[in-house]
């Protein structure tokens, strides 16, 4: 499935949540489906969708938070991982697209695309 059908099938549920998505490609199709007051586009801040995300999901746990992310970008911040999973907010989704790319600096090849073993 393309990340913008994935993108294009959530939308309609994404009205009530607060969004945050990482630079580049991911913000682009998401605003290209038409901009929402709750739609924050972090730019500039690769790897920090996810810590943003999580942010809000504590300060806000009645609110739903949804972190639409990339591979590449998750990689440059593997630490808010496990911040996550320590405290495993209920009210956030993490939604990580594989495209095997770092697209938005330059389209360099993350691990998976070099023939690694997958999990």
């Amino acid at each position: 499935m393309l990340r913008l059908d994935c993108i294009r099938a959530i939308y309609p549920d994404l009205e009530d949540c607060l969004v945050v998505t990482i630079m580049g490609a991911v913000a682009a199709e998401l605003q290209s489906l038409g901009h929402r007051p709750n739609f924050f586009y972090l730019q500039h801040a690769m790897g920090l969708a996810s810590s943003t995300g999580l942010g809000l999901a504590l300060s806000l746990p009645k609110q739903k938070v949804v972190v639409l992310d990339g591979d590449g970008s998750v990689l440059m911040n593997l630490g808010g991982l496990s911040t996550m999973a320590r405290y495993k907010p209920k009210n956030l989704v993490h939604v990580i697209f594989d495209n095997e790319s770092l697209l938005s600096v330059g389209g360099f090849p993350t691990v998976l695309a070099t023939n690694s073993p997958r999990m």
